[in-house]
């Protein structure tokens, strides 16, 4: 297996992907592998149509529009690979495996893997594409049993990369211009495969091309990371706002940054994801309430007049990716609380639980089941609206660009859950299950987690290292926890939010019992949000609490009580109308009770009838 493209950097970081750790959960990561194993992974026909895009080549019907649908294959490959390292399922690794000896015989006699004819690359989406051929290889490099396989795929992506750098660049065509959209944004992202290449071949011609990407700032009107850098704007200020893409651009300046060391770039990395932190995130954890865009979504995220799409899936995976990259930069716990948002409410709540067929509303196609919804409503509105990313296949069958990421957001999980640091571990996902890894001097660890997070704030967990040994836990109290009791060995201590550090010498059967008193919040948006004094949201825990029209009618006022803090009373009930609800409460409000249950589960039948809302009104508009 190769290991050194994704974690083993020249340069530190203060946490690091404990890639021995070996997990098995039992809760929500369990649920949502199966769904993505059953639902997507083990489909060979969509992994064929995904290869024979490429050997098509007639460049979308003659609608170059459609012409994404290049990205398929490798986004689905990355984060299939992801959740195939997490479980190791024989079966599913030989699935991908195929799909990936499928896609080498896609090369043509150039040494391109493109969904594009020759007469018409390096348009719209042309290098974006390949860029997810490269990224899918490798990532499925992580979990190659085979060393010719390796071998091969490498000595491909080298043909990739050299056909590019051959025809981009100083003095040849700029990478800018190789789309025309986002004056180039998505085109400059395949940054990111270039470095990892460099490092799996030590070839400085690759490290010579991305450091040319990083010159152009990767847009035609501004440099983003000089921007950035500056920390003086917000992302929704910048010439080009397109968050998905920018956000990819970034991972690959990260990339460099871990095999040159520029501070520079370190700097501009974090200042970007705090200001996505600050001013770009709703209350599940997405960006973008104007399509898919960085738009200020922090005081946007309550506006009722807009009828467009908002808080697109590829967009809350992204941002996981990233935060997951800068947590392991730079041990701020708050990257680690964002993605647990973001995983809860926004990722959870895409997933096509009851397999509702789908089409475009502006094709007669015959609908599909596809795996995940693309957008999430924050105010009243259904889920199901639209298939983003739309496009066809060469047998006119159709899939969309949300349904091919989303097994990154599980597959990511089980890389931030524990992870490592200077003279110990840190544990920073909570779910019923096991991990098996070692203590920092190497020796077996075996750590058992006993709770029903997110619906509790109780986690017992249990170590049995094989010896008695010294070392650090960091358990990761998150942000929407005033005050957390933990007990170690029969003595309390009481913790805030961030990492409770525990140091001693631990043996075998050891607890540390957790209390997170977990209770209902009221949130009140932004002091400068849109609609500001029409709306709250009700957080429990983790968990975003939802209106779904089939109990409480989100366009109607739903004033619940509250005191001066914004506790609010309330009791777990079974919701019959809604039985697959992971969690049901009943609250207080001034004209009775309401019964609200969490945003993941909501607007499931993807139709009116569930009509669904996070931002709830609490006076009339």
């Amino acid at each position: 297996m190769v290991k050194n493209i994704v974690c083993e950097a020249d340069h530190a970081r203060v946490l690091s992907w404990d890639m021995d750790a070996r997990m098995k959960f039992d809760g929500l990561l369990s649920q949502a592998v199966k769904f993505i194993e059953s639902n997507q992974i083990c489909d060979v026909g969509l992994w064929k149509k995904c290869v024979d895009v490429f050997r098509w080549q007639d460049d979308g019907c003659g609608d170059v529009w459609v012409s994404w649908r290049s990205e398929y294959w490798g986004k689905m490959m990355r984060g299939a690979s992801m959740v195939v390292r997490y479980t190791g399922d024989d079966g599913m690794y030989k699935i991908l495996e195929r799909a990936v000896r499928d896609i080498l015989t896609a090369e043509d006699e150039l040494g391109r893997i493109s969904g594009y004819s020759v007469e018409k690359e390096f348009i719209r989406w042309d290098l974006w594409g390949r860029k997810y051929v490269m990224l899918g290889m490798q990532y499925f490099m992580e979990i190659c049993r085979d060393e010719e396989l390796t071998a091969a795929m490498i000595a491909s992506m080298r043909r990739q990369a050299d056909y590019i750098i051959e025809r981009i660049g100083p003095d040849k065509i700029d990478i800018r211009t190789c789309s025309n959209d986002w004056e180039g944004l998505n085109s400059c992202s395949i940054l990111e495969p270039i470095v990892r290449l460099y490092r799996l071949s030590n070839e400085k011609k690759y490290l010579d091309f991305a450091e040319y990407i990083i010159s152009t700032g990767f847009i035609q009107s501004a440099n983003l990371i000089e921007l950035a850098y500056a920390d003086e704007a917000s992302p929704h200020d910048y010439p080009v706002v397109k968050a998905y893409e920018m956000m990819s651009c970034f991972e690959g300046l990260l990339q460099y940054y871990y095999v040159t060391g520029i501070e520079k770039y370190r700097t501009a990395v974090l200042n970007f994801g705090r200001r996505i932190i600050d001013c770009e995130l709703s209350v599940i954890g997405c960006s973008g309430c104007t399509h898919e865009l960085f738009d200020h979504t922090s005081v946007r995220q309550t506006q009722t007049d807009y009828e467009g799409i908002v808080q697109e899936t590829c967009v809350t995976v992204t941002w996981m990716k990233l935060a997951a990259a800068l947590l392991e930069l730079s041990g701020d716990s708050v990257f680690a609380d964002r993605i647990e948002e973001s995983y809860y409410n926004a990722y959870y709540g895409a997933f096509n639980t009851h397999r509702v067929p789908v089409s475009h509303e502006s094709y007669d196609d015959l609908p599909q089941v596809l795996p995940f919804d693309s957008y999430s409503p924050l105010t009243a509105d259904r889920r199901g609206r639209l298939v983003g990313g739309y496009n066809y296949f060469p047998d006119k069958t159709f899939y969309g660009c949300c349904a091919c990421i989303s097994a990154a957001g599980a597959g990511l999980i089980p890389r931030i859950a524990v992870m490592r640091k200077s003279g110990g571990i840190v544990i920073n996902y909570y779910e019923s299950g096991m991990i098996e890894t070692k203590t920092p001097l190497g020796r077996p660890l075996k750590i058992t987690m006993d709770t029903a997070y997110p619906y509790s704030g109780e986690i017992r967990l249990s170590f049995s290292p094989a010896r008695a040994e010294v070392f650090e836990i960091a358990l990761r109290i998150p942000d929407w926890c005033e005050s957390a009791d933990v007990v170690v060995c029969g003595k309390k201590k009481e913790f805030g939010a961030g990492y409770a550090r525990l140091c001693g010498e631990w043996q075998d059967g050891d607890e540390i019992v957790m209390d997170l008193h977990m209770g209902v919040k009221r949130v009140l948006p932004p002091e400068c949000a849109v609609n500001r004094e029409l709306f709250a949201a009700y957080k429990y825990g983790p968990l975003v609490l939802a209106a779904d029209k089939r109990i409480a009618d989100p366009d109607e006022v739903i004033d619940v009580v509250c005191d001066r803090e914004g506790s609010v009373e309330f009791r777990k009930v079974y919701c019959p109308e809604i039985r697959d609800a992971c969690i049901c409460l009943e609250l207080p409000t001034t004209s009775g009770s309401v019964r609200l249950i969490d945003y993941a589960s909501a607007g499931k039948t993807w139709t009116n009838e569930s009509r669904c809302a996070a931002w709830l009104y609490r006076k009339k508009q």
